[in-house]
């Protein structure tokens, strides 16, 4: 007993620690949640302006300057267009398109009207950008050409390695090679642009039709025409052959061999510091792009060099283009290397057989990438998730620890957790965006554990994004002491280099006995003119560095550390490298806002919409992954920001969205929680009834997603708690509605709900039935399908008469009528009005499917054909109606088809269809009268009077007294609401419009089936009359009255819009005067005041009685009352038809 007992007490303490702990997991997952977000953002980023390159380019050496002063201009300038192109230009062409409604002629055009001052100022923009970089390429080409060298002008900065000018080359072209591979996948663009341009040239045709000037629309016309010759044709292509290879003279550059050595050596260099970041935890945000624009540098330098092109280049590019066939620089861009390099590169290389073996293997490249890739998934998938819990743990711990960061370790630590936080979040999300568009470029699917990993990812990216969303101020407020402990150690390290370079300087002037101011050329002073050179650039490099918060700042930096480090051998690589590394840190931590956005942003998703559903539904398979929800919601809502970004309608991408999460989510929650209370009560009261095994089946606990917090949308919010308890209030309403001895069950439900999941839930409060009130409107409601099959409808006298066959042990017959809906909508309320309509829309819904699968069939459409022939040769008028004759042959046509057991053929199965779904229509006027008749009653006794309330306020009550008067003129007003005003037949008719469409084109023809009908159901209602005076076992299937059919007639001609078409049939009007004819001939047969008068006319007749025998007269006596009793049938339907047809004309 005792080991008992510690063992109970030792399980007790372990499960309230397990609660305890998972509540506090619980409120760190959904600490960062979105919804938390301050009004005012905080952007962190660098400035674009504040100082001028003049200001910060000053020194006693006018060649540095001169050098310094253009290259920094260009770097600058393209760096704010890469910035311009990131937050503008590439949204908008990547959306272009995707949210315009093309369906109405023109709307593509007008679209394109909208953006084309976009397009414009895209133009203008390209042309600055390509004069940009020719700008660019022409200061390096002269800085080492042969001329300056022999008027050594520059002849130490010659040899300077100007990395940060090749690599805003790079950064330049790939802006270009971005454009039009965005431009190439986006259909849209050029489709706009060609139906513009042919638009335009209409208008040029007749320029006064349009009020138009001639002048304003060549304009135009030359405009677009310049756009699309420029987007469409190739940025890159032209930028490489106009800008570069026809203004600059191919053999000039050829003969430049410094120059074609440094652009081969920069590449390289570039090339290499990439590759070794690239696919590790030190790739920057911007490695991809950068690889894009070396490869266009190539390209470049392949043209102008020639097949003299530097072999270990060559060698290089060839690697990349093998290692990395598909790069995606930015959002869903994809470039192909291999591909690009066919395509752009001179015929030379593409023939070198380096190159050629790659073109050869590029389907076999791609494919071992995307194995690669697919390995890396599964097999550093818990690796990376460790990585980042741990990541997310030390970085909220440090930032909540450290408010001030006064101490400089923890300054430190800062710095390097919000580094590796960026650092992880971008290694992540080039990893998915890889993965993702590699599956789809190939055609490979993607498995069900490759889907689960990939969410994983995009939830673990969400959430870096939503922990420096929470620790946004701390992180805002650390910038500034990081930067400037950055900078004071960057300034430490430039005064030890300055005052090396100064006592090198000094020494070396002692021992030549020159002058530090006099530049002459000589070889022998060219090391002291190199001291110099490189202190006069250390002196810009420090001013700089008091600017570096600055774009232009950063890049005189870097230009001018250049010239420090080339031309100061002396300098270690590894003081070199650290300082660069500083500088980079100072970029990334000042970037910090953009580069957090852009790293942790999954808008690739907005082209993987088939990835949603998956991801919600596997996220409610587990549903301890509740948490996540968020994170997925905002990952798949990237692609809305960018659609917004885009300048373009991001509605309809947040409805999907909504859609899924309802669908995958939300009902399956409430059906899971439903029938779980369900069980709860069953297995209560029904032992042995619910068999659960939670050892076999699991225990899947919903209550976790009643915890989230509102997920959030973009303009609006998800809560799922409010929704199930929406749900399960109006599901034990209707459930209760429809069987009122089983409110305890749902009142049981309901306070198991409350206890177990928290659910707020209205009480059950419907009264119980009350007797002697005949039958319960709630009862039919439950079993319309029944009720309709087993009553009759008369529609005069609104009343339901059971069918004989269904009262087979009784001596009565039930009947339901007005007065009962009346007693039960009195005793449940108005509210059952609308479920009954609700109710008789599932049973119609469902008839209404077997009404076109008999009109489908293959035997019936042949016949209606045949009618639908003759249709249309006859041009029926109106004095030459639809023959009776081919009503009852297709009748009898169908008979031949085949009967039932019971004898029914398979038109009166379809006519008794009709006459149950006019039934269902019957009792829902039924009920409407019901309620007409109870507000009637319960309003008959109330004075007409202004109101209660401005009776109070005339007898001048207190406060309490008018607001009571308020409440009773709302509940009197109550007793009105909704009855008088809904048309419940027009609902009935016109949520069925779809059935007019060409998915329904078999029912066009149904209104030729009417003739047919009504014979059949004439000779069928005259057989059940027939029966009524009739005793045993005929007597079941005797009825006086189916006024249903009729209903259902009318009610499916106008919910097919087939009234005229029916009408041109003036059908009725010729069956009236067939069987008219065919009484008056049989009349005539055995008329004796036809044969005259007198004893000639005795004699005539007695011949004419003579020529028949006894059986031919009573035949014809027969055949004759036979005839005026279907006659009088055909009318009795014709007037219920034409009564019936009254209530559809408001429809």
């Amino acid at each position: 007993m005792e080991d008992g007992a510690i063992a109970y007490e030792q399980q007790e303490r372990l499960r309230r620690f397990v609660d305890e702990w998972r509540d506090q997991v619980w409120k760190l997952g959904g600490a960062a949640s979105p919804c938390n977000a301050d009004p005012i953002g905080l952007a962190l980023t660098l400035c674009e302006s504040g100082v001028s390159l003049p200001k910060m380019i000053v020194s006693d050496n006018a060649t540095v300057n001169k050098v310094l002063m253009p290259l920094a201009f260009d770097c600058v300038e393209i760096s704010r267009f890469r910035r311009e192109a990131l937050e503008k230009i590439y949204p908008r062409l990547l959306v272009f398109g995707d949210s315009d409604k093309a369906s109405l002629e023109g709307s593509v055009q007008l679209a394109f009207a909208r953006w084309y001052g976009f397009f414009h100022e895209l133009k203008t923009s390209i042309v600055g950008l390509r004069g940009l970089l020719g700008n660019l390429f022409r200061q390096l080409q002269a800085l080492y050409s042969p001329l300056s060298r022999k008027k050594q002008t520059f002849s130490t900065l010659s040899s300077v390695h100007f990395h940060t000018a090749i690599s805003s080359l790079g950064e330049g072209l790939g802006i270009l090679m971005i454009l039009d591979e965005i431009v190439s996948h986006n259909g849209a663009i050029g489709h706009s642009l060609s139906l513009f341009t042919r638009m335009l040239q209409s208008v040029r045709a007749e320029p006064d039709s349009f009020d138009v000037e001639a002048n304003q629309i060549e304009s135009l016309h030359r405009a677009v025409s310049e756009m699309d010759d420029l987007l469409v044709t190739g940025l890159f292509q032209r930028c490489i052959h106009e800008d570069f290879s026809l203004q600059l003279e191919k053999e000039e550059l050829k003969d430049n061999a410094l120059f074609l050595e440094e652009v081969s050596f920069g590449l390289r260099t570039a090339i290499v510091k990439v590759l070794n970041a690239i696919e590790t935890s030190k790739e920057q945000p911007d490695d991809r792009e950068k690889l894009v624009g070396l490869l266009g540098v190539f390209v470049l330098y392949s043209w102008i060099s020639g097949e003299a092109s530097d072999k270990k280049t060559l060698k290089m590019i060839s690697k990349l283009a093998a290692n990395f066939p598909v790069l995606h620089p930015v959002s869903n861009v994809r470039f192909l290397s291999i591909e690009f390099l066919s395509a752009h590169s001179p015929s030379w290389f593409r023939a070198s057989t380096l190159f050629r073996d790659v073109r050869r293997d590029a389907a076999i490249l791609k494919r071992s990438y995307l194995t690669r890739l697919d390995e890396a998934l599964i097999k550093d998938s818990h690796e990376t998730h460790r990585s980042i819990c741990d990541w997310l743990v030390s970085f909220s711990t440090l930032a909540a620890s450290s408010p001030n960061l006064s101490s400089q370790s923890l300054l430190d630590r800062h710095l390097q957790q919000a580094t590796l936080g960026i650092l992880l979040a971008n290694k992540l999300q080039k990893f998915l965006r890889s993965a993702i568009d590699l599956h789809v470029l190939l055609e490979v699917p993607i498995s069900k554990e490759q889907v689960r990993q990939l969410r994983y990812g995009m939830e673990l990216l969400k959430a870096i994004e939503y922990m420096f969303n929470k620790l946004r101020q701390e992180v805002a407020l650390s910038v500034g002491q990081i930067v400037g402990h950055l900078m004071s150690v960057v300034r430490e390290r430039l005064l030890q280099f300055k005052s090396w370079l100064a006592e090198d300087l000094n020494s070396k002037l002692k021992t030549s006995n020159g002058n530090m101011f006099n530049r002459s050329p000589s070889k022998t002073r060219e090391p002291e003119l190199k001291l110099m050179d490189a202190l006069c650039a250390l002196n810009i490099t420090m001013k700089a560095l008091d600017f570096l918060p600055t774009v232009q700042g950063l890049f005189t930096f870097r230009l001018a550390f250049d010239v420090v480090t080339c031309l100061q051998t002396k300098l270690q690589e590894e003081r070199i490298k650290e300082i660069e590394d500083y500088i980079a840190l100072i970029e990334l931590t000042l970037n910090r806002g953009s580069l957090i956005q852009m790293a942790t942003d999954c808008s690739f998703l907005f082209w993987n919409k088939e990835m949603m559903a998956t991801c919600f539904a596997m996220v409610y398979s587990q549903a301890g992954e509740a948490r996540h929800l968020q994170y997925l919601v905002s990952a798949f809502l990237d692609g809305a920001k960018l659609l917004q970004c885009g300048c373009a309608d991001a509605s309809l991408y947040e409805k999907s969205i909504r859609d899924c999460l309802l669908t995958e989510v939300v009902e399956p929650i409430c059906h899971d929680i439903e029938t779980d209370l369900r069980l709860h009560v069953h297995s209560a009261h029904l032992k042995g009834a619910v068999n659960v095994n939670p050892t076999k089946t699991g225990v899947r606990d919903p209550s976790w997603f009643l915890k989230i917090k509102p997920l959030r949308l973009l303009s609006s919010f998800i809560h799922i708690k409010s929704r199930v308890e929406v749900y399960l209030n109006a599901a034990f309403y209707d459930h209760a509605a429809v069987a009122l001895h089983n409110w305890k069950t749902y009142n049981e439900m309901k306070n198991i709900a409350e206890l177990k999941y928290g659910l707020s839930l209205d009480a059950i409060h419907l009264p119980g039935q009350t007797l002697e009130q005949g039958v319960d409107v709630l009862e039919i409601m439950r079993n319309i399908h029944i009720f309709v099959a087993c009553y009759t409808y008369n529609l005069n006298t609104q009343v339901f008469v059971e069918r004989p066959s269904n009262a087979r042990n009784r001596k009565n017959l039930n009947t339901v009528n007005v007065k009962h809906a009346a007693n039960s909508i009195r005793t449940h309320g108005i509210g059952i009005m609308s479920t009954t309509v609700n109710f008789a829309y599932q049973f119609l819904a469902q008839k209404f499917l077997v009404f076109s699968q008999f009109l489908f069939d293959d035997h019936i459409k042949s016949r209606m054909v045949k009618e639908q022939r003759f249709y249309k040769e006859k041009k029926l008028q109106a004095d030459s109606g639809y023959p009776v004759e081919r009503a009852e042959k297709l009748n009898k046509d169908i008979r031949k088809l085949g009967v039932t057991d019971d004898g029914f053929s398979f038109l009166d199965q379809f006519r008794r269809l009709i006459a149950e779904m006019g039934n269902a229509l019957g009792f829902v006027r039924m009920v409407r009268l019901g309620g007409l008749n109870y507000c009637t009653t319960a309003c008959g006794s109330l004075p007409m009077t202004k109101g209660f309330e401005e009776a109070a306020k005339t007898f001048f009550l207190p406060k309490a007294g008018i607001d009571a008067g308020l409440i009773l003129d709302k509940a009197l007003e109550s007793q009105n609401l909704s009855v008088n005003e809904t048309d419940y037949f027009a609902i009935l008719t016109n949520i069925f419009s779809e059935l007019k469409g060409n998915d329904n084109i078999h029912l066009r023809d149904f209104f030729l089936l009417v003739p047919a009908l009504t014979i059949n159901a004439a000779d069928a209602i005259l057989q059940s009359k027939e029966k009524l005076h009739k005793r045993g076992r005929d007597a079941v299937n005797a009825t006086f009255t189916d006024d249903g059919f009729a209903l259902g007639i009318a009610y499916i001609l106008k919910v097919l819009d087939q009234d005229k078409q029916f009408d041109s049939l003036h059908w009725f009007q010729s069956a009236r005067q067939h069987f008219v004819a065919e009484r008056a001939r049989l009349e005539e047969s055995l008329d004796m005041d036809s044969t005259g008068s007198g004893m000639n006319g005795l004699q005539a007749w007695s011949q004419k009685l003579a020529s028949l025998s006894k059986e031919e007269a009573q035949n014809m006596e027969m055949m004759m009352k036979k005839i005026t009793a279907i006659l009088m049938e055909v009318e009795l339907i014709e007037f219920t038809f034409t009564g019936a047809r009254v209530f559809f004309q408001g429809s």
